[in-house]
């Protein structure tokens, strides 16, 4: 993720793994529609992050993990 804040990269991978966990193959669903939520609130910080976690759980579910 293009560092504009202060969210790590570790952060990110571990929220992704948790949300994987919870919401299996919707995870992607879920934290897209976050994203959203988050830019429609003017909240670009946390757009992008949500879009990164995303991002991330999507690599996750590549690899079998929550299907």
């Amino acid at each position: 993720m293009k560092d504009e804040g202060f969210v790590d990269d570790g952060f990110i991978e571990e929220t992704a793994w948790e949300y994987v966990g919870r919401y299996g193959s919707a995870s992607v669903s879920v934290l897209r529609r976050l994203a959203e939520a988050a830019a429609r609130g003017g909240d670009k910080l946390s757009a992008q992050t949500w879009r990164a976690i995303a991002e991330a759980a999507e690599r996750i579910l590549a690899l079998g993990v929550g299907k």
